[in-house]
């Protein structure tokens, strides 16, 4: 961007004119209502207003141009407005207003500081418009799951203490508790061996489902360290217990925090959202490190350190609590297998379309993602040896079901209530969504059609008249049906070559 010394301005805008020239930064620019409007102009660097007396740029980066109305931009403006609020004022020997070119710093600039240091640049058109409730939301539960670590470590502390009490010199004492601390971590170590192995997969069609899953094993795994107090004998097994589901916890839950970052990244900012993510968890981590020694301080005051374990009870469930609601308030524009079939049964009854926030309120974050609206069951990635293992049509219908999928990159059947979608290895999100619509299709209509056959038929020509109209309606409300994400099984058929 280029930025322009005052000098050069004024003689390039006719419009611009100044009372006085040793006072950079005052212009007078007439409006179209005649009267003269008063504007400390100052730099834009990257979205950022910095007031720098005597340089001046425009909102293209080329020159200043004066606002001829008051309809002007707030971004740009306003924040020079409120820096000239910010200072005092003096009147000309004309008796108009002048404005100082160095204000002295306010409230706002305070707030602005502020803003600068715990939300990405360009907030807030730069992230996804859930992006600060969910960090008010997450914001506690930082605190409070800090605050759980610190408690879980403390009654670990007092347990190796107990275990080694009278067990010999302190050498011994301090090797022993070493090597039990030691053995703790190494036996967690085994379980992000097998989460990022094996169920990676599953983490990006449904991260908020994933992410509660999470916290089932940090809340279990914190229980066991907790445990230690209790039973310091068995320390070994109920630490080295502790770290592996509380390995199994972070290895579920950072790649689900990833997903939610990328989202929330609208800008293609996700290193400036990662960043700005660092700064929430760690003021969060002082305010709940500062209030533990306050709460560990208080029970050791009081003579009761046996209470930390029903302490961190609550404190571990305030932390789940917020959690919860802050994932509550994420709006995935893409479908997953719950917010696609929510939105393509409700688009089959009622011919409309919910848009991104409604169909995310209705999403039951808990639940499967295997069923479908009305309670039919449904796969997606099943074989096609599993279909005809048990398959019942005749060779000449499966032969004509078949057939009837030849432009599409995908199968679906009903095997014994059952609806079973057979995906190519080429199929992209688009395609699962076509197999989406009529599957929600069947689940509507299956009590009124008792015909296998024909249900499967009405339902592939109904897919093929009204989801070129759903997807344009869908997109019109928000939707990217390119990013659909279902979970499927590891099947994919491949399409016959001939040579």
């Amino acid at each position: 961007m280029e930025i322009l010394h005052w000098q050069s301005v004024v003689k390039r805008n006719p419009l611009f004119a100044t009372n006085n020239a040793t006072n950079p930064g005052v212009f007078r620019a007439p409006l179209s209502n005649g009267k003269t409007s008063m504007r400390l102009y100052s730099i834009i660097n990257d979205n950022e207003a910095k007031n720098t007396a005597g340089m001046f740029v425009d909102e293209g980066g080329s020159e200043v141009v004066p606002r001829l109305d008051e309809a002007h931009d707030t971004r740009h403006v306003s924040m020079a407005d409120e820096i000239c609020l910010g200072g005092s004022s003096e009147s000309n020997e004309d008796g108009d207003v002048m404005y100082p070119s160095t204000p002295s710093f306010g409230v706002r600039q305070v707030v602005r500081e502020i803003q600068t240091l715990f939300v990405p640049r360009g907030w807030p058109e730069s992230v996804t418009e859930d992006y600060l409730r969910y960090q008010l939301w997450t914001f506690p539960s930082h605190i409070f799951g800090w605050m759980s670590h610190s408690l879980a470590g403390s009654s670990m502390l007092k347990a190796l203490g107990y275990v080694s009490v009278g067990s010999g010199p302190v050498d011994s004492v301090g090797l022993s508790a070493a090597i039990k601390w030691v053995t703790k971590d190494g036996i967690g170590a085994a379980g992000r061996l097998f989460v990022g192995g094996k169920l990676g997969f599953m983490f990006d069609e449904d991260p908020k489902r994933w992410r509660m899953i999470a916290e089932a094993f940090t809340t279990l795994g914190l229980s066991l360290e907790i445990a230690t107090q209790v039973s310091p004998s068995n320390f070994v097994i109920l630490a080295g217990g502790g770290t592996v589901a509380k390995a199994l916890g972070h290895g579920i839950g950072r790649p689900c925090f990833r997903v939610i970052q990328t989202h929330f990244a609208l800008a293609n900012n996700i290193g400036d959202v990662s960043a700005k993510e660092e700064v929430w968890e760690t003021s969060a981590q002082l305010v709940g490190i500062a209030a533990s020694v306050a709460l560990l301080s208080g029970l050791e005051t009081l003579g009761t350190p046996e209470a930390v374990v029903p302490a961190w009870f609550a404190v571990q469930a305030a932390h789940v609590a917020f959690r919860y609601y802050s994932l509550t308030v994420l709006s995935f524009p893409w479908p997953n297998f719950k917010r696609g079939s929510i939105i393509a049964s409700h688009f089959i009854t009622s011919g409309d379309i919910l848009d991104v926030n409604e169909a995310s309120a209705l999403e039951k974050m808990f639940e499967s993602p295997t069923t479908l609206p009305h309670g039919t069951d449904c796969i997606f990635g099943s074989s096609w040896s599993d279909i005809t293992r048990t398959w019942t049509l005749p060779n000449l219908e499966a032969i004509d079901v078949a057939r009837m999928y030849e432009s599409e990159k995908y199968i679906l059947v009903i095997q014994e209530d059952v609806i079973h979608v057979i995906l190519w290895v080429d199929a992209q999100g688009r395609d699962t969504m076509r197999a989406m619509l009529q599957a929600c299709w069947i689940d509507a209509h299956k009590q009124s059609i008792n015909d296998t056959q024909t249900l499967l038929r009405s339902s592939f020509e109904s897919m093929r008249e009204t989801f070129e109209y759903f997807e344009q309606t869908a997109t019109n409300h928000g939707w990217d049906f390119e990013r659909a994400i279902v979970p499927s099984q590891d099947s994919r058929l491949a399409m016959p070559t001939v040579d």
